[in-house]
């Protein structure tokens, strides 16, 4: 028996060394575009946590995502897109694998309508991916503040957390 699991670690060790095992991503050079696998329009829903004055509130999240390539040669570039944050030049990303991304620090002007009030949303960090299945993952942490929502300017702290499909857009 003992001798069993000494031939199976050896053929292991072996397999590894032979590189037959994982994706580093670094076996093409950097000339396959894996970007393809994760743009598109992804029509999500989720949660939104808000920390403000030290109290925690989790809410119901929907959104539309757009990802697209990002301009350029660079073959990891991507631009994130939310319906529900209209954010400029969107939020800048960088493919870190065959389906996944991370999301770059970023911060931009938003405007909500329904309270009349004007704000900064800074992403801090953010990761995504595409499963095999389809299922967008988007998680997105940062910071906020508000100017003339409240009697007093309101600042505090965001995570986003969304899944959902490609809309065919």
């Amino acid at each position: 028996m003992m001798r069993m699991r000494v031939v199976t670690a050896a053929l292991l060790l072996g397999l590894g060394a032979c590189g037959g095992g994982g994706d580093d991503g670094g076996g093409d050079g950097g000339t396959v575009d894996h970007r393809p696998n994760v743009t598109g329009a992804y029509a999500s829903t989720g949660t939104m946590t808000l920390v403000i004055f030290g109290q925690s509130q989790t809410n119901d999240f929907s959104d539309t995502i757009r990802i697209a390539a990002g301009a350029g040669s660079n073959k990891t570039a991507l631009n994130l897109r939310s319906d529900a944050f209209e954010c400029g030049d969107g939020f800048p990303g960088t493919m870190t694998g065959e389906r996944a991304f991370s999301v770059q620090q970023t911060e931009c002007q938003v405007h909500l309508d329904e309270q009349n009030c004007d704000g900064t949303l800074t992403v801090r960090s953010g990761t995504g991916n595409r499963d095999e299945a389809g299922t967008l993952r988007l998680s997105m942490k940062g910071d906020f503040s508000s100017r003339n929502c409240a009697p007093i300017p309101v600042t505090g702290q965001f995570t986003i957390e969304l899944s959902g499909n490609r809309t065919g857009e």
